[in-house]
């Protein structure tokens, strides 16, 4: 019987990838209940496929389960660990157009973009592949004269990741890598929006040759989700919950992992100002502008979300954003390997983007192009490239502009006017969200200046992309506790140990 329930442009070379099951202890199972959830594709809001619903008692046993396999786990030398994240490295690679065709027809995401994006969460496999051997404890003089003093890091147990629908792939090899690399065992709970490509994942890390028990996903539906989080956020044997959402879910999840006092790792909403200065080249922020804010359709935790734009260079800077815009993002069928732009995820996401751009016109923007109006054929969830001009300045009361005070999550950008650096710094730090920023200038003081003063916990200078496997991710204030990836991803799932020694 065919996993699939829709034929689409593509023939899979590996078509085992495609299962409906979830992974517990090294074992493909199916719920108790026999319930399952549908799988739709973006593009069309077809049905594409239907997932075994765990119940919280299933849940559970994959906790259990994990934490009875981490007893075995935690004694293999790191060297081996090492080898073991290859072989999932080198799995993905040669699947890696079964993987981004999974994505793409779950997240909708046009195939090309797919294929980057599975490149991506290559990448953060092959960084902590070459940081598993690197985790140290050190040595401490004793004040007293008979005692030697030594710190060992030793890995946490039962990790619990949330990951979201956005990033189907990427965020379990990020999370996932880093966890067992240290010697943690993993319960992932993927989206129910996109719940394949970790599927696929989990077939392929079967083949790489894990113990039973290091890797377990258990899929729920959005119905069951509530009670399948909480029983990650109360069981005790779960010693760490990384998740990647929205800052509401984040901020409840954390309130209830301080109950058993959980480590948590939290990657949860931005609100990114994007800012010109009046001495920025043009060109080169316009294409910055294009990278950060209509990738993924706009739908990234990183996305530019409010553009400020220097009164002076506000009229080249829009022509030049309109001229590159459809030169940039073309649209078409998500299967086209020419498509850079597709839809939006589902009816939700839609409608939230309606929101902020119909609450940007009654706020007096001028629409410079795109809009509602859908381009024929491309489905119910597709929003083409948008741009407004906000007439107002910043000197004007512009934060009770929807996306002033919340990311759109979608591919429209308002261009805000502003004279003053001062002016710019208060409006893009006057948000509760600190993830992303970004801005251009060519002053090189005013570079380092701006991004001190900046409150986020990523700055592009000059650059409209702030993510690599390298690079430490993660926000301040209300975006998140923790960093992922960077040079200490690892220890970020180690305990400290102190051994003192009586001599």
């Amino acid at each position: 019987m065919s996993v699939l329930k829709k034929q689409i442009p593509y023939t899979f070379k590996d078509p085992s990838l495609l299962d409906t099951r979830s992974f517990i202890g090294g074992e493909w199972v199916s719920s108790s209940s026999n319930k399952t959830f549908p799988v739709y594709d973006p593009e069309d809001d077809t049905l594409a496929a239907e997932i075994t619903d765990l119940t919280r008692a299933e849940v559970r046993n994959a906790i259990s389960t994990a934490h009875s396999s981490f007893q075995t786990y935690r004694r293999v030398p790191p060297r081996q660990r090492r080898f073991l994240l290859r072989a999932w490295s080198d799995a993905i690679k040669s699947h890696a157009s079964d993987l981004a065709a999974i994505c793409t027809l779950e997240l909708g995401k046009p195939f090309s973009e797919s294929l980057g994006t599975v490149s991506y969460a290559i990448s953060f496999l092959d960084w902590f592949e070459t940081l598993t051997e690197h985790v140290r404890g050190e040595s401490i003089v004793a004040h007293r004269a008979d005692n030697r003093i030594v710190t060992v890091r030793e890995p946490q147990g039962v990790v619990a990741a949330i990951t979201p629908w956005n990033s189907p792939v990427a965020m379990i090899t990020r999370k996932v890598g880093a966890a067992i690399a240290a010697g943690n065992v993993v319960v992932v709970k993927p989206a129910p929006e996109t719940p394949l490509c970790a599927i696929a994942l989990a077939k392929l890390f079967e083949r790489a040759g894990f113990p039973p028990g290091v890797l377990n996903v258990v899929t729920c539906s959005a119905e069951g989700t509530p009670e399948c989080g909480a029983e990650m956020c109360e069981n005790r044997l779960v010693r760490h919950l990384s998740f990647t959402g929205s800052t509401a879910v984040g901020m409840r999840l954390n309130a209830e992992c301080a109950k058993t006092l959980k480590r948590t790792s939290m990657e949860l909403g931005g609100n990114a100002p994007f800012i010109v200065f009046e001495d920025a080249d043009v060109e080169k922020a316009v294409e910055g502008l294009i990278a950060s804010k209509f990738r993924s359709s706009g739908q990234t935790c990183v996305c530019a979300n409010r553009v400020l734009v220097h009164e002076s260079v506000i009229e080249a800077f829009s022509k030049q954003l309109l001229k590159r815009i459809p030169e940039t993002l073309v649209s078409g069928s998500v299967w086209d390997k020419k498509t850079s732009f597709g839809p939006l995820y589902s009816s939700k996401g839609v409608a939230k983007v309606k929101r902020h751009f119909e609450d940007a016109l009654k706020h007096g923007a001028t629409l410079l192009t795109g809009g509602l109006e859908n381009e024929r054929g491309r489905g119910p969830n597709f929003i083409p490239p948008t741009a407004l001009r906000v007439t107002a300045n910043l000197t004007s009361d512009t934060s009770d502009l929807a996306f002033s005070g919340e990311e759109t999550f979608g591919p429209i950008v308002a261009l805000i006017p502003f004279t003053t650096e001062e002016e710019a710094l208060k409006y893009a730090n006057e948000t509760n969200a600190g993830l992303a920023s970004y801005f251009y200038t060519k002053d090189a003081s005013r570079q380092w200046r701006f991004a001190e003063k900046l409150e986020s916990g990523m700055v592009g200078v000059q650059v409209g992309l702030v993510s690599a496997c390298e690079q430490p991710f993660g926000g301040i204030k209300q975006s998140g506790i923790g960093r992922e990836g960077g040079s200490t991803p690892l220890e970020e799932y180690t305990e400290i140990k102190s051994i003192t020694f009586g001599i």
